[in-house]
């Protein structure tokens, strides 16, 4: 289990850089021409049906339309770095990151706009979710749990559970169930939309890092020293999956090519043709920390630390 007084040593690849991720900068953003992807630490990533989207370090965000080669950064309004972002459509979109931060997008995440900030708090967050283009959830650290219902123009936050520890990922599995994954074993779980949550308990009480859906009914959740649990009862009851991994697991996707992915700690690529039944373990080259992982044509790219790392697929 994570120690509380290094809450994103994983999460948010702050074992790479973690005063850094802790404190508050303040100037002016760089100006986007001069920021590369290759020189950034990604922490989050998401695809729309035609565009691809990739957050980090110092709040850059990189955009590119599906098949293009080239990442093109785009102006950010707030240097706190960002964890993750998520769209409802092609046009509407949330990132959101330390400080409490959250940004949207109304044009496909050519511009975005400062929607919330609380840097006294020191509770960042660590993923977003649409429920409904309406209707937005995102949750962070010590329980933070924060709902807008104007399409993330504006946002409340408020206790879902007794407990405080981190709401690492949070996953839809269909209009009314939702999952939330975390610190020391914390899953739980809504079957009305968000207003009410219960505790899911499961065998292992390390930390979660992500959740991904897979159907109405099926999902996974993942995180420290490889651990994998699938639900095939939308989220009551979890088994263990065996692989034969102990890296710690930080990003996924339910992938174009039909394949699922999980990617995390030293380059790790895990891969699954059965809905994560089952699991074929391989590395990168250099072995980075990965946080994000998509396909784009033949090519599987993985990011994290150093960027983006291509590999061709078989």
């Amino acid at each position: 289990m994570l120690s509380r007084g290094i809450p994103y040593l994983f999460l948010a690849f702050v074992a790479v850089c973690l005063s850094y991720a802790f404190s508050h900068r303040s100037g002016p953003p760089l100006p986007e021409t001069s920021v590369r992807i290759d020189s950034t630490m990604i922490m989050g990533a998401t695809s729309t049906d035609s565009l691809e989207f990739a957050v980090g370090e110092r709040g850059r965000i990189f955009r590119r339309e599906t098949g293009s080669a080239e990442w093109t950064a785009v102006a950010s309004p707030t240097e706190s770095s960002l964890t993750n972002i998520r769209f409802v459509n092609n046009q509407l979109g949330l990132a959101v990151g330390h400080d409490q931060v959250i940004l949207r997008t109304t044009d496909g995440g050519k511009t975005w706009a400062q929607v919330n900030l609380d840097i006294e708090a020191e509770t960042p967050l660590f993923d977003v979710m649409f429920v409904s283009p309406d209707y937005a959830i995102a949750v962070g650290a010590y329980g933070l749990y924060m709902d807008s219902r104007d399409g993330g123009q504006t946002w409340d936050s408020r206790p879902i559970s007794d407990l405080d520890w981190h709401h690492n990922a949070i996953q839809k599995l269909s209009d009314t169930t939702l999952l939330i994954a975390g610190e020391a074993g914390t899953v739980l779980r809504s079957e009305d939309a968000g207003e009410n949550w219960s505790v899911v308990p499961v065998s292992y009480q390390g930390s979660y890092f992500g959740a991904q859906a897979l159907s109405e009914n099926q999902v996974l959740i993942f995180g420290m020293r490889g651990h994998v649990l699938r639900s095939d009862d939308a989220g009551q009851n979890f088994v263990e999956v065996t692989h034969g991994s102990q890296s710690s697991m930080f990003g996924s996707c339910a992938c174009g090519d039909g394949k699922l992915r999980l990617v995390g700690q030293n380059g790790t690529v895990m891969t699954s043709e059965d809905n994560g039944q089952t699991f074929t373990v391989s590395q990168l080259e250099g072995s980075p920390m990965l946080a994000g992982v998509m396909v784009s044509g033949d090519t599987l790219v993985a990011l994290g630390q150093g960027g983006q790392h291509l590999a061709k697929l078989n």
